[in-house]
């Protein structure tokens, strides 16, 4: 046996260092501190490899021969091929990866949210509620491109797309009022004094639709199941259960949040005059808990406003109104990416830090720069919220702090350190003020910053950065023509994302299919298949729906999900104007996507009923990994046939079986640059 996978691994190995350079004469992986290429030596990708490395990008999908051949004939004709292939699900599919990257959002794990949702409903923070968190924002982003809104409505919307469950969410927020000092007060139990529910069996099944009915004689009466088997615990209450937010009971709202989720919330009962007995009731069955998977898979577009004059908020417990995607009445205001509770998450703050983190990633998402010294100019209108410890006159930082200080206030006053609605009145009354690379401009609360923002000169270059560092994996130069005709005219179409996307992709700046300033500083940048890009190629050439197991509720391996786990992705850390993208193979990744591949042929290969390629039939099987998986157009198949057919021949030469070969040479080709790589 050990004898068989050695050979094997000799003839991978072998065809390995064959295989590359037949595929690419394009240089491994650098970085954007790679030093410029020395004059001359810069040229243009090959036809297939610029149509390759667009269509890659844009929908994880290998080039056809006749896309190849209409560029080859009109280099025009890209520009077509774009348009197409940005109208098809895949797309779509990959623009929201990166809009829940380029909006941070996506980073925050299920601790980060514990100041939001305090630590009794922090536990209801599962996968899919964390994962719906996730992906809200740049759901939303998408829905307003596919709406043809400016892309600074992305800063100033106030529509969001939500599930049910993250509406109640939402609104359990809402409703638990944290201040500055950490003191917690139920609003909604507050407000209704008297409102209590009942977890009862003894009157059998009660509909839902009647215990959330106000004209039901069963409203707020939860039908509890489990409550009808033996007593869980003879020193308590068994049938019913009333919840009135009364001594040794949770809050109304708590009780009511951990309800819907299937939680019955403990309490304490007296036992003596000075003493209490924790009561745990059982946690109402699965088939009768109020939020189900589907509220986690309905999204909608939803308008998350604050109440108007003696108008009650949304409720924690409106599962109707909920489902039927109405307004979202809150005292928390909510507008654009940087109020979501993900971003607060990511960027959350304290009493010293006082909102300045995420006022200051708020920047670097919406006009791709931070406050540092030279952008500190000119100062905010007002300086009244200027911190004197921080930045008395003649302080060092005093030329960050006279603008940071004054546009933090944006966040303080309107949102406590928890990012609850604020309640300090000395915050209340003192407003914010905008002044930042040559913009300066007074203003009042959290909406003010909003269009301040979307009305800002450097957020048309801001964002055509980003989506071409995102495709170059690496920042293209700012001054470059190129690059300064795309972002006017993304500025000229009003701000159109289907504009840019069209410009961006079919441009030598994306394509390298053709000279430009940035790639003659610095040179072209050919990077790994983050794990964003390759999981996106290998699910859609093999037409295995999410083959990495990135989407929750999928099935992959256990070895999968672990190297997945780990594989290069896009991130951004504190601070940092420019993503943290991983750029340079290594031994991880190569011997992770190793893995990876060894693991899929399980699901491709002599599979039973789901059978892709039979080693019955090699021939065939060889040439679609070269042509679909590897994405190599027939002008270029013979040597990289060759090479698979002979690895083939040489793994059952070793003492492979004719299945096992043929998943060792498929692996071989996944392990091609073309795979493995960007452009290549």
């Amino acid at each position: 046996m050990g004898q068989t996978q050695d050979g094997a691994r000799v003839a991978l190995g072998a065809a390995l260092v064959l295989l590359a350079p037949v595929l690419s004469c394009i240089p491994p992986g650098s970085s954007a501190s790679t030093p410029p290429p020395p004059p001359g030596l810069y040229e243009p990708l090959s036809v297939g490899s610029s149509v390759g490395k667009v269509k890659n990008l844009l929908i994880g999908l290998q080039p056809a021969d006749a896309e190849i051949q209409a560029v080859s004939a009109d280099p025009r004709a890209l520009r077509g091929l774009v348009s197409q292939w940005i109208a098809t699900p895949e797309y779509t599919a990959k623009l929201q990866v990166f809009f829940a990257s380029a909006f941070q959002q996506n980073q925050a794990v299920s601790a980060d949210f514990n100041d939001q949702l305090g630590d009794t409903a922090q536990g209801r923070l599962d996968a899919r509620l964390l994962a719906n968190l996730r992906e809200s924002f740049a759901r939303t982003a998408i829905a307003l491109v596919q709406e043809s809104k400016p892309f600074t409505t992305t800063l100033t919307t106030q529509r969001f797309m939500l599930t049910p469950r993250l509406m109640a969410l939402y609104a359990f927020m809402d409703a638990m009022q944290i201040t500055d000092g950490g003191s917690t007060t139920d609003l909604f139990q507050k407000a209704n004094p008297g409102f209590q529910f009942t977890l009862t069996a003894k009157q059998g099944a009660i509909p839902l639709q009647q215990t959330l009915d106000p004209a039901s004689p069963n409203y707020m009466v939860w039908y509890a199941p489990q409550l009808a088997g033996p007593a869980y615990d003879a020193l308590c209450p068994q049938d019913p259960i009333i919840y009135n937010g009364g001594t040794g009971q949770p809050s109304i709202t708590v009780a009511m949040f951990l309800l819907l989720h299937g939680v019955v919330a403990g309490f304490d009962v007296p036992t003596t005059p000075s003493g209490t007995h924790y009561c745990q009731p059982p946690a109402i069955p699965a088939a009768n808990v109020a939020l189900t998977v589907a509220d986690t898979q309905q999204w909608q577009m939803v308008t998350v406003r604050q109440p108007a004059a003696s108008e009650s908020t949304t409720r924690v417990f409106d599962l109707a109104s909920f489902r039927a995607g109405a307004d979202l009445v809150l005292r928390t205001p909510r507008v654009g990416f940087f109020t979501t509770p993900s971003f607060f998450a990511e960027w959350n703050t304290n009493s010293s830090n006082q909102a300045r983190v995420t006022l200051n990633q708020t920047l670097i998402v919406a006009l791709g720069h931070a406050i540092t010294g030279p952008n500190a100019s000119p100062p905010p209108p007002s300086l009244a919220a200027l911190d004197q410890a921080h930045a008395g006159q003649g302080a060092a930082c005093l030329a960050c702090h006279q603008s940071l200080d004054p546009m933090r206030q944006f966040f303080r006053q309107q949102y406590s350190y928890s990012f609850h609605p604020q309640t300090s009145a000395i915050q209340i009354a003192l407003p914010g003020s905008f002044g930042f690379r040559g913009v300066a401009s007074p203003g009042l609360t959290i909406f003010d910053l909003a269009n301040q923002l979307a009305a800002h000169p450097d957020f048309a270059a801001a964002w055509t950065q980003k989506l071409c560092t995102w495709a170059n994996s690496a920042p293209c130069l700012e001054t470059d023509p190129e690059f300064v005709r795309i972002s006017r005219l993304f500025a000229s179409s009003s701000f159109n994302w289907t504009t840019l996307t069209l410009e961006l992709f079919s441009s030598p700046l994306v394509s390298y299919g053709g000279t430009t300033e940035t790639a003659k500083q610095s040179g072209e940048v050919f990077s790994v298949a983050r794990r964003d890009h390759l999981c996106a190629a290998l699910s859609n050439r093999l037409a295995i729906p999410d083959a990495c197991g990135l989407r929750v509720g999928t099935t992959v391996s256990r070895a999968i999900q672990l190297i997945v786990a780990v594989l290069p992705s896009d991130q951004y850390s504190r601070g940092a104007e420019q993503a943290v993208l991983a750029n340079d193979p290594n031994l991880f990744f190569r011997t992770g996507l190793e893995n990876i591949c060894a693991s899929l042929t399980g699901q491709l290969v002599d599979a039973g009923s789901a059978t892709r390629w039979s080693s019955m039939n090699p021939d065939p099987a060889i040439s679609d990994f070269v042509h679909g998986l590897m994405g190599i157009e027939k002008a270029r198949e013979a040597m990289p046939l060759k090479i698979l057919q002979d690895h083939f021949q040489a793994a059952k030469v070793a003492g492979l079986s004719a299945s096992d070969a043929l998943k060792s040479t498929f692996v071989l080709a996944c392990l091609s640059p073309s795979v493995a790589g960007i452009g290549q």
